[in-house]
């Protein structure tokens, strides 16, 4: 039985069984697998069983789908693959799925849709060394000046010594 486990938000550890020929999910309540998170649309996407090969199908929704992190339109499910709505991540896996082989007339309808990747401006990743940001300006200018003090005041004090 091929399932999809949630891997985020309010699905986390959830399981959901795509026993049927067609499986819908989005927000609305009436979908097999109905998920209340704003960025889902009503009905998102569907996995359309044939046998026990596996698809997901993007139905037009507002942020789309994705696959293992890239954007699709229609494409074969393998176990372990991480199906995205939205923002709301799902395993797909199952002991008795069949993998497309890549020789089939199925294959050929495959459409992977490649998006291009923004990052915002204010975009910061986590890091346990903080934001790194260019300051090593005004720590240079102010060692700089240290030195420059330090050479100024032992040539004082040079000059005294020798000269008094």
């Amino acid at each position: 039985m091929a399932v999809l486990i949630g891997m985020s938000s309010s699905v986390k550890g959830k399981k959901f069984e795509l026993s049927l020929d067609e499986t819908f999910v989005g927000r609305n309540t009436q979908n097999q697998i109905s998920i209340n998170d704003t960025s889902i649309s009503g009905r998102h996407c569907s996995i359309v069983r044939d046998g026990n090969k596996f698809s997901l199908h993007d139905l037009g929704s507002t942020n789309g789908t994705r696959l293992n992190g890239a954007g699709v339109t229609k494409i074969g499910l393998r176990p372990k693959d991480i199906v995205q709505v939205g923002n709301v991540e799902l395993m797909f896996d199952g002991q008795d799925v069949e993998v497309d082989s890549g020789t089939s007339s199925d294959t050929a309808k495959i459409e992977v849709v490649a998006e291009p990747v923004q990052i915002p401006r204010n975009f910061h990743t986590a890091s346990p060394f903080g934001n790194r940001s260019d300051n090593r300006k005004p720590w240079f200018i102010l060692t700089i000046g240290l030195i420059v003090l330090v050479v100024a005041a032992l040539t004082f004090f040079i000059i005294r010594m020798f000269f008094n």
